[in-house]
């Protein structure tokens, strides 16, 4: 059986258990309990998910479907940028992808373009921080152009979550409803079976 590890943020988190639901018995699906966070935490803690969930065998990974974006948009309620600027969020984006391919080296890796909120995009309040779409639309797009020139594949998340209704979000951030983890939770998997080669 083949072995897909899925790693990113909370969005992330909120359609972990369909996938590997719907996978059950077909593929492995393998992922931190740990929040990915922005890219500097992604980057960081990489190696210490891979072996402990590989038992250090990073080899045994059949593919990598991974997102960072939301916590790197993020603009602090006293700033007027986002958290990790344009040319950072480039630059580690490259990192993560090196790391993966050295930890994983027989993984696929497939990146997952960051969702829609629902603005201010921020669930604690704009008096600590806020989001802006018009930003992840920019760090996508960002995102594409880096990983086009490295002919690693695109999960459009950030399309599937614009055509959802507002009552798919479970906050203004999150899709933690049946109807927000089943959209998400089907391209991913719909992306994971096409590129595994399994049957569903």
């Amino acid at each position: 059986m083949k072995t897909a590890f899925l790693l990113g943020d909370s969005i992330r988190q909120n359609y972990q258990e369909y996938v590997k639901t719907a996978l059950k018995d077909k593929v492995n699906i393998i992922y931190t309990r740990d929040n990915g966070r922005f890219c500097q935490y992604t980057l960081r803690y990489l190696h210490e998910w891979v072996n402990a969930l590989t038992n250090g065998d990073g080899e045994n990974i059949d593919l990598v479907h991974f997102n960072c974006g939301l916590w790197d948009v993020l603009r602090l309620s006293n700033e007027d940028m986002p958290f990790t600027d344009e040319k950072l969020y480039e630059e580690l984006l490259k990192r993560i992808y090196d790391r993966i391919c050295f930890l994983c080296p027989n993984a696929v890796v497939i990146y997952a373009l960051t969702t829609e909120v629902i603005e201010p995009g921020f669930a604690p309040g704009t008096e600590i921080g806020y989001r802006y779409n018009v930003d992840i639309a920019r760090y996508n797009e960002i995102a594409r152009k880096l990983f086009d020139g490295l002919n690693v594949e695109i999960n459009d998340l950030w399309s599937v979550s614009r055509e959802l209704p507002r009552e798919a979000h479970s906050d203004s951030v999150h899709f933690q409803t049946e109807l927000g983890i089943k959209a998400l939770g089907e391209k991913v998997v719909e992306c994971l079976i096409k590129n595994l080669g399994v049957s569903q």
